[in-house]
């Protein structure tokens, strides 16, 4: 197996992006596992702009300092490779689990939407815009924790800090759950990342995109000119429901005010959580992280 900066050893490919791909791999020096994520582009123009977003990827993320987002260990170039050592995660993709469990529990639900709010209030408070959160972006661990992944087409307001990744008329992010304001042209902004919270919330309350179609342009009609069809299922609470219609409003004016807003909805809303074997750890009562959650939430009491 390759080996990179003569530190990383490169094991198994975890997933493909695309900018390249993410392997999880081991840290010679440090005796840890680690993901590594490679760029490749075979394109000279398009190697310079893959270089150019990869650039700002490491250091957006190396910047947002949570511990919903996964930790920025090394970055750098090998070969004329560049490369970016991460954290790694132990979980699942949201995005499997939908797919695989959908629809989730309503309580399963607001735990993954409240923990994702909690990231996005931080990176709006630093004036970061995500703008791509969805199902394949976000990691639940063993332990019930979810981590926000791939801030490569993040946005900075008002800051020069990170150049743009985007000329005029384009559009970054995923058009599925793109915001309608987005696709008429507006810049992102902290109520378009709300917008795919909305998205998220629904797809796993239904298994199912609220303008779901196999045809890209009908589904970015349907989300401009349509309403969501119900979430139709009786267990889930009324007021989860509402939050997330409101999240999917089409004017950024309909929506909450603020992540920290929409965390505030979500959280009493966790409780009574069933079990889901082969994705949570049956006892989480002596697992590190809950305990040392467990001293700090009397800080908030």
């Amino acid at each position: 197996m390759r080996t990179i900066a003569e530190r990383y050893k490169l094991t198994s490919p975890i997933a493909r992006g695309g900018m390249g791909v993410v392997w999880q791999g081991s840290d010679l020096r440090l005796n840890r596992s680690v993901a590594v994520k490679l760029i490749y582009e075979d394109d000279l123009v398009a190697k310079n702009e893959a270089t150019r977003r990869f650039y700002r990827e490491a250091r957006i993320t190396a910047r947002l300092r949570h511990p919903g987002v996964p930790v920025v260990y090394d970055f750098g170039s090998d070969g004329g490779e560049l490369f970016m050592v991460m954290e790694y995660l132990e979980g699942h993709m949201v995005a499997d689990m939908i797919a695989e469990r959908s629809p989730l529990p309503a309580s399963w639900t607001a735990l993954i939407g409240a923990q994702v709010c909690a990231v996005l209030a931080a990176a709006h408070a630093a004036d970061l815009i995500h703008r791509d959160i969805k199902p394949n972006n976000l990691v639940m661990c063993a332990d019930a924790t979810v981590k926000v992944i791939d801030f490569g087409v993040a946005t900075a307001l008002g800051a020069k800090e990170f150049s743009q990744i985007t000329e005029a008329g384009q559009i970054p992010g995923t058009a599925r759950y793109m915001a309608p304001e987005l696709v008429d042209g507006a810049e992102a902004s902290r109520s378009s990342d709300l917008y795919t919270v909305g998205c998220l919330l629904y797809e796993l309350l239904t298994g199912s995109r609220p303008f779901a179609s196999r045809d890209l342009m009908t589904e970015i009609h349907r989300s401009r000119r349509e309403t969501p069809p119900p979430v139709g299922r009786p267990d889930v609470p009324g007021e989860l429901e509402e939050l997330t219609l409101r999240l999917l409003a089409k004017s950024p004016e309909g929506r909450p005010e603020s992540a920290l807003s929409v965390f505030e909805s979500l959280l009493p809303l966790v409780k009574a959580l069933p079990s889901l074997p082969g994705l949570i750890n049956k006892d989480l009562s002596a697992d590190p992280v809950h305990m040392y959650a467990a001293v700090i939430k009397h800080v908030s009491t």
